[in-house]
């Protein structure tokens, strides 16, 4: 499979759009299916279609292995060849926005709730560091419910924002929880090794 030089920003779909839906949508472009990975949990296998589009241009559904979470990403040889269909994408399939998430995230009622919200908002996060985004999964993080801390946990690793290695660290170091705890540990594990490169 190729490698491309741009990938777009992640789109989290609504739950309502399979990948059913994406599939007549690359369709109608006349873009054939190349790739399947089933996703395995288990194994922290996300699931992937991918259609190529011109030879420069690809479109990828993806279940992230973790979350459950899909969302779908362009990738292409320069930005400019991936506009065109990621504009015409964003018009058409419901997404949930950043200001959407923030909203859902407020208001959410249950700690369940809150979780998936997190989650999704670490996917669709923006490249560039958010303060929206880093202030609520901070929260999440310092949830009383240990789920909860976990999923936040698990949103951090979506955004890249190294500000939430000190975060992060903290819950290695204090939270009540050893699975909390370990997890934790290996995030700070990964961010620094990433903030090395």
């Amino acid at each position: 499979m190729k490698d491309y030089l741009h990938q777009s920003r992640r789109y989290v779909l609504r739950s309502e759009v399979s990948a059913d839906d994406i599939d007549d949508f690359a369709l109608a472009w006349g873009w054939p299916l190349v790739h399947e990975t089933h996703r395995d949990r288990d194994e922290q296998v996300d699931g992937q279609l991918i259609w190529q589009g011109l030879p420069d241009v690809a479109l990828h559904f993806i279940v992230d292995a973790t979350s459950g979470v899909a969302y779908v990403v362009f990738t292409g040889d320069g930005r400019s060849s991936v506009e065109p269909f990621e504009q015409q994408f964003l018009d058409q399939v419901p997404l949930w926005g950043l200001d959407e998430l923030f909203r859902a995230f407020d208001e959410a009622e249950d700690a369940r709730t809150r979780a998936q919200h997190v989650l999704r908002m670490g996917l669709a996060a923006p490249p560039e560091f958010d303060e929206g985004v880093f202030r609520r999964i901070s929260e999440t993080v310092a949830n009383s419910e240990p789920k909860v801390r976990y999923a936040g946990l698990w949103a951090t690793t979506y955004t890249g924002y190294q500000r939430f290695v000190p975060v992060i660290r903290r819950v290695s170091l204090e939270d009540p929880e050893d699975y909390v705890r370990s997890r934790a540990l290996s995030i700070v594990k990964a961010f620094e090794a990433e903030g090395s490169q």
